[in-house]
């Protein structure tokens, strides 16, 4: 049996981590028409990338490192099917299967898709698949025959049912995503006869690390809604920036070969942007916690991966004729015990075009900016902060640098769990374990004034 430790924070624990990461000639994040994002922000427009790209991304990276993984999808029955038909299932019987296992949570408004899907997205772990696999395996007989009874009351081919005229359907609302098959259809019934709702439900209640920390909403189901952890600003530029156009041809290598035409086999333009951005996330390490039931070990290992994540990873579109893989020129993390703070004011102002480029002044700006809200808010929930990267600029209010990437990362985490309380029955055995670690915050990281109160004091 695997046991785990158990924290809890009196307060609130945010870490803000806080990048300026230059890219080059690159379409990072396309809108419909696929030209890189924008938006105007200080009277002028700017690159931008979208904080609901940064997200999977990061969050798949997270995944990938943890091993904990969760998924979002309108495939639930056919994921589930899969694992069915691999059990010698029959497929048509198991996709029904699995389209009866969404049907019976009895969700306002969830049903099955023409595409044989479900009509809206669920994020669910990746284990919830097998678990609802596992729930029809153990009603395969009941589930079987309430195939074969819906085969055998399904309208034979070439009858439908009446239509009504014109003037007397109900106009269609722009966004509606109506089910083919909901709460009132024979399969929904046949559905709540033969699957036990409360199981089904807990299974899409059911929520990991993934979940914990980004967050799930299904509407009309309170149970299964989880308030993210991460909260993720979209990245802007730290000055003006607009688009530019690529004109290309591609060759046709077997006519050039031949010489039997010249000029091109295509022609296009294409759109990008090259750009310093200010990015920035938050991670509420107490509601974290509290996603997670109190353990420590996940949410401490989730904190370490978000943020090597979020430092790391790169927007990967149009990357094979960019190569945009550059690493923040500074990554700057705040511990802190009052509320989330974004330095983003730092840029209203646009940062002028200069023959130096854009980084110095966005960097030094970084830094001025930090400085004005030590000086008005004070520096007592500020628990600690370092920062790190490839700049070996001097800064007077990012507190100490730490380099590299994973020894920073190590230390704000080792800084948030020394910070987050375990339960009252412990508190006693570790009080004079903490009393000998001596000092306010670790090697490396400059603590706020009054940021760690003896432990009795935060119990």
């Amino acid at each position: 049996m695997t046991t785990h430790t158990q924290a809890h924070i009196s307060g609130r624990l945010f870490v803000d981590a806080h990048l300026i990461q230059s890219f080059p000639y690159s379409n990072l994040n396309r809108d419909r028409y696929g030209a890189p994002k924008s938006a105007k922000y200080g009277g002028v427009l700017r690159a931008r990338q979208s904080s609901q790209n940064g997200k999977r991304h990061t969050r798949q990276a997270v995944e990938e490192a943890t091993g904990i993984r969760a998924v979002r999808t309108r495939a639930v029955p056919r994921a589930v099917a899969r694992r069915l038909t691999g059990r010698g299932w029959d497929p048509g019987v198991a996709l029904t299967a699995g389209q009866m296992l969404v049907l019976a949570a009895g969700v306002k408004g969830l049903g099955i898709a023409d595409s044989q899907g479900t009509n809206a997205l669920l994020f669910l772990p990746e284990s919830a698949l097998d678990d609802l696999a596992e729930l029809a395996g153990a009603h395969r007989g009941e589930i079987t025959q309430a195939a074969y009874d819906l085969a055998a009351e399904a309208p034979k081919p070439g009858k439908r049912a009446p239509r009504k005229p014109a003037d007397e359907e109900e106009p269609e609302a722009d966004g509606d995503e109506e089910p083919a098959l909901g709460e009132s259809s024979r399969l929904a019934a046949y559905a709540a006869k033969v699957l036990p709702k409360a199981e089904v439900l807990a299974i899409l209640q059911s929520r990991n690390a993934s979940v914990a920390a980004f967050g799930r909403m299904l509407a009309n189901e309170s149970g299964s809604t989880v308030d993210g952890a991460v909260q993720m600003a979209h990245a802007l530029s730290t000055h003006a920036a607009g688009t530019q156009l690529d004109y290309f041809t591609a060759v046709d290598d077997i006519l050039q070969k031949e010489r039997t035409e010249t000029g091109a086999g295509h022609m296009g333009d294409s759109r990008y942007t090259s750009a310093t951005f200010y990015r920035y996330a938050s991670l509420n390490v107490t509601e974290l916690l509290g996603n997670l039931d109190g353990d420590a070990d996940t949410a401490w290992t989730v904190t370490r991966e978000f943020l090597r994540a979020f430092a790391t990873t790169v927007l990967p579109a149009k990357s094979s004729g960019t190569a945009p893989f550059t690493v923040p020129h500074l990554v700057y993390v705040a511990v802190r015990a009052d509320r989330p703070v974004s330095l983003v004011g730092a840029y209203e102002s646009p940062v002028p075009d200069s023959p130096r480029g854009y980084l110095p002044e966005s960097l030094d700006r970084l830094d001025r900016h930090a400085a004005a809200h030590h000086r008005f808010l004070g520096t007592g929930g500020l628990v600690a902060h370092a920062h790190g990267g490839l700049t070996e600029r001097k800064f007077t209010a990012l507190g100490t640098r730490v380099d590299p990437l994973d020894t920073l990362i190590g230390h704000v985490v080792d800084a948030v769990s020394r910070h987050a309380a375990p339960p009252r029955p412990l508190l006693d055995a570790v009080a004079g374990e903490r009393a000998r670690s001596g000092g306010t915050g670790e090697p490396g990281l400059v603590a706020g004034e009054g940021a760690r109160p003896p432990a009795e004091e935060r119990a």
